[in-house]
């Protein structure tokens, strides 16, 4: 009950004389399991911010659920608590005297080094900081670190607390979500909303001598597909055509699905003599039978292009191009509307029992 507490934990009794204990308890354990050491004196706990006359501080910092690290405004690491070793898959006696950014991931080191003599210069009075840590074995963990100087005073020096989180679960989310915004949910390809930025990175400077072209794409009679298949074969056929795109690809060119049956490709730095023969090879993608169950589907593709130039009107409003090879697609569909173009159709593999 509420009425049965008497003050402090540590104000008096036998609660006192359990607390000193447990912090003896600590004390004496800290090399391996607190990970404490003071350079100057290791009988002097209080030098390591562990006080013998406070023993609820030596209780936190041993239970504390979150990895703690207090360094030297070097990076020396002078003391840790079992969750920081837990974290960093170390006995947290093994990482005294060590450098902490030693265990930050190399790509990252750099910038956590910047942000941390913006701290100590006095740009901030605490640090939070996201970067990864590379561990034991190659493996790699997000975490988030809060950062609080300690000002030098007459006992000790300059020291920093690091309070550290793991965050890789959080990050591998984000990065789900990032994705999907981004990405058709079917295919994998690149969405609309993506195009269109990588649209206005390729407008966006002269990162590419040559121009940039636009592909737009339309299959031919895929409802047909749907109709006398089903929508599963229909996914099927789309999926399948994303990948026979990108196989056909650089690195640096982008695969879009904009909804349905049509689809888009932006190839940088490309030859307008070149333009051509890309359409030719994207549409013998599409002419190629597809293989869905024990049938095989044949279609074709309207392939239409414009190139990026990097004209006012483009660069103000990217989605215009993507207009521009779009009504040139269906131009290309009336040039040819006198050409026969195969229906959806389906070879059966297997015998047909009778």
């Amino acid at each position: 009950m509420l009425g049965s507490f008497a003050g402090p934990i540590l104000s008096s009794g036998t609660r006192t004389g359990e607390a000193e204990a447990s912090v003896e308890s600590t004390r004496l354990c800290a090399r391996p399991e607190l990970g404490y050491r003071d350079s100057a004196d290791d009988s002097a706990p209080a030098a390591a911010g562990v006080s013998r006359s406070d023993p609820n501080l030596a209780i936190a910092f041993h239970h504390a659920p979150m990895g703690v690290v207090v360094a030297q405004p070097d990076g020396v690491i002078i003391a840790c608590n079992p969750a920081a070793g837990q974290l960093l898959d170390r006995d947290p006696s093994d990482l005294l005297d060590g450098d902490v950014f030693a265990v930050v991931h190399p790509d990252d080191r750099a910038d956590a080094q910047r942000h941390c003599a913006r701290l100590l210069a006095g740009g901030t009075a605490v640090l939070r900081h996201e970067c990864r840590l590379r561990l034991r074995g190659g493996r790699t963990i997000w975490v988030s670190m809060s950062i609080s100087p300690v000002p030098q005073c007459r006992v000790r020096p300059d020291r920093l607390v690091i309070h550290i989180e793991d965050i890789t679960e959080r990050k591998r989310r984000e990065s789900e979500l990032s994705h999907q915004a981004l990405h058709d949910p079917l295919t994998g390809l690149a969405n609309r909303v993506l195009l269109i930025e990588r649209i206005r990175q390729a407008m966006s400077g002269s990162r590419h001598a040559r121009p940039s072209h636009l592909f737009y794409l339309d299959l031919n009679g895929f409802k047909e597909v749907n109709d006398r298949f089903g929508h599963a074969a229909g996914d099927a056929v789309l999926t399948e055509f994303a990948h026979r795109i990108t196989a056909l690809l650089r690195a640096g060119d982008t695969a879009a699905r904009l909804g349905g049956d049509e689809f888009a490709v932006l190839c940088e730095d490309t030859e307008p003599r070149h333009v051509s023969t890309i359409a030719e090879r994207l549409r013998a993608a599409a002419a190629e039978p597809f293989l869905i169950d024990d049938a095989e589907i044949i279609l074709s593709v309207a392939v239409g292009s414009s190139p990026a130039y990097a004209s006012p009107t483009y660069i103000a409003d990217p989605a215009a191009l993507l207009g521009e090879a779009d009504r040139r697609m269906y131009e290309t569909k009336q040039r040819t509307i006198s050409v026969p173009v195969p229906a959806p159709r389906a070879q059966h593999l297997l015998p047909t029992p009778r």
